[in-house]
């Protein structure tokens, strides 16, 4: 209400890209452990999946990765490619990482979500199954969907609310900024 009196505040495309990564990993802190528990509780699996170190971050970049595919839509074309690039080197950056590496890593986690959610373009889908692909969990369901490779639907259908979650408001975001280059 007071943004349509006074205007949007603006923002520039790195503050934006610092708050979205912080978002981000605000996001994987508080989501990881929750996941991992309705995982671990699942009856559907034959055996309770293990998680360790790193596995959070793994689970990172998969949350970056989805809200990364999500950008574009709420973007203009330039404007996403370069908040995308400085979300992904501030990310490396917390993660001690060279940020080409890490560009390539989410490069790649994006092609493998497009890949396992053919034809459907749903993000949040597209990182429950990303989450089953990255972590192996196949392996540890019952026989007829580890052959078929495929996600017990049951799991995947708690998993995507709980992702649900994991996708930042890029529309309220821009409802209150507007994201300047400088």
């Amino acid at each position: 209400m007071i943004s349509t009196l006074f205007g949007k505040k603006k923002v520039s495309e790195d503050k934006t890209a610092t708050i979205f990564v912080n978002a981000v990993l605000r996001l994987t802190e508080e989501g990881f452990p929750v996941v991992v528990e309705e995982l671990v509780e699942s009856p559907e699996f034959t055996e309770p999946p293990v998680f360790g170190p790193g596995d959070d971050e793994l689970f990172a970049q998969i949350v970056l990765a989805g809200n990364l595919l999500e950008l574009p839509g709420h973007l203009d074309a330039g404007q996403d490619r370069r908040v995308t690039t400085l979300a992904i080197s501030k990310f490396a950056e917390v993660f001690g990482r060279p940020a080409a590496e890490m560009e390539q890593d989410v490069n790649d986690l994006k092609s493998v979500m497009g890949r396992l959610n053919h034809p459907s373009r749903n993000t949040v889908r597209a990182m429950g199954k990303a989450v089953f692909h990255q972590y192996d969990l196949y392996r540890i369901q019952e026989s007829y969907f580890r052959d078929l490779k495929a996600p017990n639907p049951i799991i995947l259908k708690r998993l995507n609310g709980l992702m649900n979650w994991m996708l930042w408001d890029w529309k309220e975001y821009q409802d209150q900024f507007r994201i300047t280059t400088h």
